[in-house]
């Protein structure tokens, strides 16, 4: 497969967010479909300052400088980069609606290859126009289920730009051995339910855990997790607010031992394990026009057994059988659901193994070779196909050590650039009760 030279635009690691997270799988998986390739990182900081040794960055972005985008621009233009993948959501960008990352497409004179994380079913005027322009501007469009596409065209009226649906990409779980790993976490013997991933009132999960109580009488050994922690943004707005109005409510409602909480940011080895051990994994979030979700991606590819509110991306990855829908903010259809499964053993391992089996084709191997196939295939069709360019006469490595000089950099190969700390003006809104 031809060799690409990928820049991508994004949140990436020690960003503490589902979408570093994302873009640093798919960029490993990229140049795991093929070794010649390389990706390299403008990473937008948000919250925490980016360590100037890991050589993937070669651009910070800073939300708060004028400006910042057009400079983005200027280094994609400038460096050796082959084509650009944006990955867009609303909140990322600064200007009402992200609309500021509109400087960085028109400004950019490399291919730009779009992923879109979110997409309204009913848009106001301005992020309806955002979505159009960004997907107008760019050369190719990713999204990650059929009904994302089916928004493009009916909602947003994108056509005649190369649109590819592409899974959201899981590790390769093996099935079974659920109470080996419940050994591991101390939960031996135990009905354990799940959810996971940082935690902001959008989750929903005061609405799980009013469902308990009923599952407890039911299932004395019972135990609800909720493993992750809060997320760095609501963090900074609120503290911990939220996660204490859940603490409390599982006091109040006498839950004990029956709801716990593991405050951390796990790593991906430890994350699967304590997907391994549940026997039901929740996801009640509110957000009906959530368009993908990596933490129900990875609970399908561990072979668990889903309930979960019928958002978009629920109601298409968990159909035929695949797992169970309840009503949004509904705790008693929850609960019903979850006792469904817990008293029926077979039925839920027929689930889980129609679940595991359904993520077949979005393991990250299978992922990165669509990804970089897709990326072909914008430069085969991008007319005139943009000249390589780049200052020194062979090919970059970004196995050397970056410069760390400030400013624009002439280096031998490329220009590293600013990487003072960002501060965000994310709004998350008032503090309000859980309850």
């Amino acid at each position: 497969m031809e060799t690409v030279r990928t820049l991508f635009v994004s949140t990436y690691p020690p960003e503490e967010c589902g979408l570093a997270t994302f873009t640093r799988d798919t960029a490993n998986a990229v140049e795991q479909a093929a070794p010649e390739s390389l990706t390299f990182m403008a990473a937008i900081q948000k919250t925490r300052s980016l360590p100037v040794e890991d050589p993937r960055v070669v651009h910070i972005i800073h939300n708060q400088r004028a400006g910042a985008y057009r400079l983005a621009a200027k280094a994609a233009n400038d460096g050796p980069y082959d084509v650009v993948s944006l990955q867009h959501e609303f909140g990322l960008f600064p200007g009402e609606w992200g609309n500021q990352v509109l400087d960085f497409l028109h400004a950019c004179r490399k291919p730009v290859v779009t992923t879109f994380h979110t997409l309204m079913t009913e848009p106001a005027p301005l992020p309806r126009q955002v979505i159009r322009e960004v997907a107008n501007l760019s050369r190719g469009v990713v999204v990650m289920t059929d009904i994302a596409a089916q928004l493009l065209r009916t909602v947003y009226q994108v056509r005649g730009r190369a649109v590819r649906v592409i899974p959201h990409g899981v590790p390769d779980v093996a099935l079974g051995a659920d109470d080996v790993h419940k050994k591991r976490l101390g939960l031996a013997g135990r009905r354990v339910l799940c959810t996971f991933g940082l935690i902001n009132r959008g989750k929903g999960l005061e609405h799980a855990i009013r469902a308990m109580p009923r599952i407890v009488a039911a299932f004395p050994n019972a135990v609800y997790l909720i493993v992750g922690a809060t997320h760095p943004e609501v963090k900074r707005q609120e503290g911990e607010v939220y996660r204490e109005c859940l603490v409390e409510m599982a006091s109040v409602l006498g839950l004990g031992d029956h709801v716990r909480f593991v405050d951390q940011y796990l790593s991906i080895g430890d994350l699967i394990e304590y997907l391994q051990a549940c026997d039901v994994y929740l996801t009640p979030y509110l957000g009906k026009d959530q368009i993908s979700s990596g933490t129900l991606a990875y609970a399908l590819a561990a072979g668990r057994a889903v309930v979960s509110t019928p958002y978009l991306y629920a109601k298409e990855v968990l159909a035929e059988g695949r797992g169970l829908l309840v009503p949004f903010a509904q705790s008693a259809a929850l609960s019903d659901a979850v006792l469904r499964f817990l008293g029926d053993d077979a039925f839920r391992l027929a689930t889980q193994r129609r679940a595991h089996e359904y993520t077949r084709p979005m393991l990250w191997r299978n992922v990165g070779r669509q990804y970089l196939e897709f990326f072909c295939h914008v430069l085969s069709t991008t007319t005139p196909r943009l000249q390589r360019v780049y200052a020194g006469a062979s090919a970059p490595s970004r196995r050397a050590a970056p410069s760390r000089q400030w400013g624009n950099v002439a280096s031998t190969h490329y220009a590293w650039h600013h990487r003072e700390v960002d501060r965000p003006n994310d709004d998350f809104g008032a503090s309000m009760p859980c309850w």
